[in-house]
């Protein structure tokens, strides 16, 4: 059991890695990624995963022949590690070339991956977060390398002592977490913002609405203003890394009791047992 990485179908000790210094990926951001995390030796929702990371190089006009061989890299490299629980990151770059802003056909796209072992971050006792503005560019639906306005929210709400940014669009509506969907709960209704470019399309939220019709909620697709989301019965964060996570508090203001409300431990049960159950 190692941590290891694959530069272009070359797997490696992930310390030994090494990419171009000129790789468009670092100067520019020029690159989509996924991140997938494996459970008792399976690669949990890799269709889900995969049919996003598609999406997202058709978005950037980025289309390598090898896209078949890619997705055998990844899963040889999963089965390498011998990592049963283990969080795996993979990006597609346009490739490596003098640093231009436009770039000059062909190029040769330049993929990385790495595998780690993940400790159970499941949160019993709930989260706060903190709202921030979103000041995220407009093409939110792909999964790009362009993190940099996340990585502020996520930063500012940390020195706040929140767990996560609730991003507020210019609208005063809530759009997402800088690293998860949020969702919240009115009335046996799971309501989440629509999908649209602000938006990126979150697995994890796919499993929700699906659990949703098992448990006999609603699931309404419509934009909630920031003094709805806190006046919600219920909360939750919704992502690869955090599951489904029970928002407490936004803004120091306790959400429902304050706890993590009895529909969200529901949701919490079902995914796990859907991960158990492989039922992705």
């Amino acid at each position: 059991m190692r941590e290891l990485a694959n530069v272009n179908g070359a797997i490696c000790a992930l310390e030994d890695a090494v990419i171009p210094a000129e790789d468009r990926g670092c100067l520019f951001g020029d690159g989509v990624y996924e991140v997938v995390r494996a459970y008792q030796g399976r690669l949990w929702g890799f269709r889900r995963h995969w049919k996003r990371f598609q999406r997202s190089l058709r978005e950037i006009d980025l289309q390598p022949a090898n896209l078949e061989e890619i997705r055998g890299w990844i899963e040889e490299t999963y089965r390498s590690s011998q990592i049963p629980n283990a969080t795996v990151y993979f990006h597609l770059t346009r490739g490596a070339s003098p640093r231009s802003h436009a770039w000059s056909d062909p190029l040769n796209p330049s993929f990385f991956m790495s595998v780690r072992p993940f400790a159970d971050r499941a949160i019993v006792a709930g989260v706060k977060v903190q709202s921030v503005p979103d000041l995220r560019w407009r093409r939110c639906d792909i999964k790009s390398l362009n993190l940099l306005p996340n990585v502020l929210a996520k930063q500012q709400a940390r020195k706040l002592g929140a767990y996560e940014a609730l991003l507020v669009d210019n609208q005063g509506n809530v759009t997402e977490g800088s690293s998860s969907a949020a969702l919240a709960i009115l009335d046996r209704t799971i309501v989440a913002p629509p999908q649209a470019p602000s938006i990126l399309p979150s697995i994890t939220r796919e499993y929700v609405e699906e659990i949703a019709v098992a448990l006999e909620l609603a699931f309404q697709q419509r934009w909630l203003s920031l003094a709805e989301f806190r006046s919600a019965g219920e909360a939750f964060l919704a992502g690869t890394s955090d599951e489904v996570t029970g928002i407490t508090h936004v803004d120091g203001q306790a959400v429902g009791s304050g706890e993590v409300g009895p529909w969200t431990r529901e949701i919490q049960k079902a995914y796990r047992e859907r991960i158990e159950q492989r039922r992705d």
